[in-house]
């Protein structure tokens, strides 16, 4: 599991396949990295920065896996303070800026921020298809905006090499996008099963690999990707392009009924106590932001109220998420995770309401 904090993923093939055991690699959270929430007799954590493992053989994981998961995230994006204003100059240019010191502690660290994870993914295919046994799984998340003919050239290009890449080296390839979670979202998951592994070791593809991240991390031009993983050019053949477009075709369709449904179910979820949780007590090292920073990981949320204790002191806190659903994923993650601490408590409104 490649950057598996909290550990959602993991918990649950652990708890399917109760014979299996699971190996996870995610950045520590001192050093800007998601808290790790699993903790499993049967799962091993190595913690560090996935960027620094160079082959397959650096993770500790022993031996060929049967499934890889790549759900990894370039931190440097969310812990960069410059972040906001090389977001502003980079889509004036098609370019970014170099990443400051928080980035380097955090992140990819990539000359262009835009490219940041077009290198971190390539880096999970290479690590996990490297340790994959053949005929085995491997699902990595993707994000495709779904624009059409108005879809930038160079991302485009770069989409169609890296797809046919995955079609090349699995029988079956399939994408998934929750109905549920981030269906407005351009993000989506790729599930390719039956790894071709003679064929991707009889083509060297891990030393191409490592030498296109290392090309992505130092190209500081969005346009330029396409270049950095030139080789991969050979497999986009014409039904690779018929195959590659039907995922994509069907993963924007589903997004645009997303985009649409997503209006009403929020306007609904605005004002509805279903999708409210009341937080207490919220201890003085928990500011507004920070809340907002953790629960937001659970879902779309419209306003976080403090409410001061009326005698004494500390305060409880009201979160209105846009949808139930995601509600109810933060009151597990509060209640049974305990993720903001052993003291901490949540309810939804709707119970105290009632009462």
């Amino acid at each position: 599991d490649l950057g598996c904090a909290p550990g959602g993923f993991s918990a649950r093939l652990l708890e399917e396949a109760v014979e299996c055991r699971g190996y996870g690699v995610t950045l520590p959270a001192q050093d800007g990295g998601f808290p790790i929430l699993l903790h499993h007799d049967r799962f091993q954590l190595q913690a560090c920065d996935l960027m620094t493992l160079k082959t397959p053989q650096d993770l500790d994981c022993p031996g060929e896996v049967d499934v890889c998961i790549a759900d990894a995230q370039d931190l440097g994006r969310r812990t960069n303070p410059n972040n906001a204003l090389q977001l502003q100059k980079g889509k004036g240019r098609g370019r970014g800026n170099k990443q400051g010191a928080s980035a380097e502690a955090a992140g990819v660290g990539a000359a262009c921020s835009f490219l940041g994870i077009w290198a971190l993914t390539l880096q999970e295919m290479m690590l996990g298809m490297g340790s994959l046994r053949s005929g085995g799984t491997f699902f990595f998340r993707f994000g495709w905006r779904g624009r059409g003919a108005g879809e930038e050239a160079w991302y485009r290009e770069a989409t169609m090499r890296l797809f046919a890449l995955i079609l090349a080296h699995f029988s079956e390839v399939a994408p998934f996008k929750s109905m549920s979670y981030h269906q407005a979202d351009p993000c989506f998951y790729v599930v390719a099963t039956g790894f071709r592994r003679d064929a991707y070791a009889e083509g060297d593809l891990q030393s191409k690999l490592q030498e296109s991240i290392a090309s992505i991390v130092k190209c500081d031009r969005v346009h330029d990707l396409p270049s950095c993983i030139e080789f991969l050019a050979e497999f986009v053949t014409a039904d690779m392009l018929e195959r590659i477009n039907g995922m994509l075709d069907l993963v924007g369709r589903m997004r645009a009924i997303g985009l649409s449904s997503r209006k009403n179910v929020e306007a609904g979820g605005r004002d509805n106590p279903e999708a409210a949780l009341w937080v207490s007590p919220v201890p003085f090292s928990l500011t507004m932001p920070r809340l907002k920073e953790i629960m937001e990981r659970h879902g779309k949320i419209a306003n976080i109220r403090r409410r001061a204790h009326p005698v004494g002191v500390g305060a409880d806190a009201h979160i209105q998420f846009m949808q139930s659903i995601h509600a109810t994923a933060a009151l597990e993650a509060i209640n049974t995770l305990k993720v903001l601490g052993s003291s901490v408590s949540a309810k939804r409104f709707s119970d105290l309401i009632d009462k």
